[in-house]
């Protein structure tokens, strides 16, 4: 497996805090048994950061 270089274009601030945030409700959501809405939260996020790194290396 090839290990990649971090980019210095990707916005990985806005990455980050994309990420935290997502995962700190899916905890909420998982303490009241909202397991689904809680992986639906999970997967837009990986969906949006996927995105900002795409379109920063454009």
């Amino acid at each position: 497996m090839e290990c990649l270089k971090p980019d210095p274009n990707a916005p990985y601030h806005k990455m980050y805090t994309t990420l935290f945030k997502a995962i700190t409700a899916a905890l909420y959501m998982m303490e009241d048994s909202e397991f689904m809405k809680a992986r639906a939260v999970l997967m837009r996020a990986q969906q949006e950061t996927e995105q900002l790194y795409i379109d920063a290396q454009q």
